[in-house]
């Protein structure tokens, strides 16, 4: 359930200074003045109170500790109540109604696990040693099993218990089970600690429970933790709209490489314009040690550290200067990319580098579209990263029929005459299965660029989605702005290079070639359009069909074949002519397999089976008869 956070920012102005004297009377606030509402902090030993009251936000801030402390969080702590039963005593004091009919709700589907109520003293003892306290452990409901590893309950918005954790009440060492969860109970990708969280407050998101205690144990309740480790996203999903009521939030990842990628990607995906982000560098500056996560800062530098860190944590640079020796190394091996799955042409680009656009191009006819489905639908899918795409020109179940003709492969392909195909039905089902909320088609009728690209922004930051598809660029309308056309393609091609750049995606844009009154071999002055299209784009590469003339050959009079006019056997060419990270460029020879819609140069590229056939080996299957001529349909 979300509560409305106007509502409850509403309550709180109700309330106004009153809350102020309820938390003090409750708490029995030392040397508390009544009329400036200062006190001393209950929370960390002084002498002089620091302990004051802000009206701007109705909660009070201790610039000793810098602990803040609202009447929210006193309705929690004190009262003992959850988030929701926190707002409800809220409401009820300054009479806000609100129907909290939905707390409780099951699904009917879910299988839901059982909470664990055991209390095991050496768990207790344990996380004491790391600088856990039996009270933080109680707020936050962690308990035991009967062997006594400690157990975190996940609860959703309306406290519901929908995912028991376990790890062991020790150091664990190498090789051993870190963490699991509740056997036949399903898991689900929540939060840990969100039905705690409070809307109206900055939220920070870290790594794992101990974290998650360890910040609260310092004094920061509305803390959250990630469910199912640093390189796992699904949680932004499902977490979207409670995610989305937050007006600030703060990431503080593990100090490794994994935590790195996950500041970086968490910034981005929840939106740099309100995240922050905890960097201890500091800290081994002064101690030389750098410590690797939260409940380390709260073991090795103490309570008022863990906040001092929150309190300082930085804003995600938006300014378009940056100290080179600053930047990350770049490293084409490890930089993440997309290989196309086709050896040649992987020979060539190696891999399409995240944060870049691909431009092709190529006459109709070519293999544009079937090359798009195959190298930039299917083989992302099976890479493990999801797709945005835009089609101005095909109907929605032509792209599902073609993108499933090549994902299934011919052996799951039966032909009913030259056009017709019937998949197999379970195939059918299995790949929809797989690739079901991973492939996002905009469905508008609206082919306003702006529009598409907020779409395209939309399901990146929503569902993860890293490759944006745009076919093609004179099916979009990129606004007039009362300048010519090449003008607002340069804004365009430049809008698209610096999202891609800001969201880590790779965007392929389909770009015609420019009419020509021979049909030739492309050059990369081809394309259509501005000059600024080929200039900005890091890739930019061709298609080309071999028409029967250039397959045949072309002999001289003496009935000998012409230099560089011998009999081709492929059916296409793709050519790179442009690769601005490694400056390699040319062209690789490929096959095309009219039944399954596949470009390939071996049989293990004509016959790949992709991940949602859990059966991977290459079927044994005869290479299909070289056809007299080339199909029409070529795609």
């Amino acid at each position: 359930m979300l509560v409305p956070k106007e509502l409850i920012i509403e309550a709180k102005w109700r309330l106004g200074e009153k809350a102020a004297t309820i938390i003090a009377e409750d708490l029995f606030l030392e040397e508390f003045d009544e009329k400036n509402l200062k006190a001393i902090c209950p929370f960390h030993e002084e002498d002089t109170g620091s302990f004051i009251w802000n009206p701007k936000n109705n909660s009070y801030k201790c610039f000793g500790c810098d602990r803040v402390y609202g009447i929210i969080d006193h309705y929690k702590e004190h009262y003992k109540l959850n988030f929701l039963g926190a707002v409800e005593k809220l409401f009820e004091e300054v009479g806000v109604e609100y129907r909290f009919s939905e707390r409780g709700l099951k699904q009917r589907e879910y299988r839901y696990p059982q909470e664990e109520t055991n209390r095991d003293i050496n768990a207790e003892e344990y996380w004491q040693s790391r600088g856990i306290s039996k009270e933080t452990l109680d707020y936050a409901n962690v308990q035991a099993d009967e062997f006594g590893n400690t157990a975190f309950h996940y609860y959703d918005l309306n406290d519901i218990l929908c995912m028991v954790k376990y790890r062991p009440s020790k150091k664990v060492n190498k090789g051993e089970n870190k963490f699991w969860a509740q056997k036949n109970a399903d898991t689900m990708p929540l939060l840990y600690g969100m039905h705690q969280a409070d809307p109206t407050q900055p939220l920070t998101i870290c790594e794992g429970e101990p974290d998650r205690l360890s910040a609260m144990e310092a004094g920061f309740k509305n803390t959250v933790s990630v469910p199912f480790g640093a390189n796992n996203y699904s949680w932004i999903e499902e977490c979207w709209d409670f995610l989305e009521q937050f007006d600030k939030i703060i990431v503080w990842a593990d100090n490794d490489p994994a935590g790195l990628k996950m500041r970086k990607e968490v910034c981005s995906r929840l939106g740099s314009w309100r995240t922050l982000f905890v960097d201890t560098d500091e800290l081994k500056v002064e101690s030389g040690y750098s410590p690797k996560d939260i409940n380390e800062v709260l073991y090795l530098f103490g309570k008022d550290q863990v906040l001092k860190c929150i309190e300082n944590a930085q804003e995600i640079p938006v300014q378009n200067v940056v100290d080179l020796a600053d930047v990350d190394d770049f490293d084409i091996e490890t930089a993440p990319g997309l290989f196309t799955g086709l050896k040649k042409l992987d020979g060539i680009v190696y891999k399409f580098l995240f944060g870049s656009v691909v431009i092709l191009t190529g006459a109709k006819g070519s293999g544009k579209s079937s090359f798009l489905n195959q190298a930039f639908v299917c083989e992302p899918l099976d890479q493990g990263y999801d797709v945005f795409l835009y089609s101005g020109e095909m109907a929605n179940p032509v792209i599902r029929n073609w993108v499933e003709t090549t994902m299934s492969g011919r052996e799951n392909i039966k032909m009913k005459n030259d056009f017709v195909r019937i998949i197999d039905e379970n195939a059918r089902k299995k790949m929809r299965d797989w690739y079901r909320g991973r492939v996002w088609n905009y469905d508008g009728i609206d082919n306003d660029s702006n529009i598409i690209l907020d779409r395209a922004i939309s399901v990146t930051r929503r569902f993860g989605v890293k490759v944006w598809i745009l076919d093609n660029l004179m099916s979009l309308n990129i606004g007039s702005n009362g300048t010519d056309i090449y003008e607002r393609q340069k804004e365009f091609i430049t809008k698209l290079v610096n999202l891609a750049k800001l969201y880590g995606v790779l965007v392929i844009l389909v770009a015609h070639p420019r009419k020509t009154s021979e049909l030739r071999r492309l050059v990369a002055d081809d394309v259509a359009g501005s000059n600024d299209l080929g200039n900005a784009a890091q890739y930019i590469i061709g298609s080309h069909r071999y028409s029967e003339k250039e397959k045949r050959g072309e002999k001289n009079h003496k009935k000998e074949y012409i230099s560089g006019r011998e009999p081709i056997d492929f059916d296409m060419a793709m050519e790179v002519f442009k690769n601005r990270y490694t400056g390699k460029i040319g062209e690789c020879q490929l096959h095309f397999n009219y039944e399954s819609y596949r470009f390939y140069d071996t049989q293990l590229e004509l016959d790949k089976r992709y991940k949602w056939n859990s059966d991977t080996t290459i079927p044994n299957l005869p290479l299909p008869p070289k056809p007299e001529e080339s199909p029409d349909e070529f795609h």
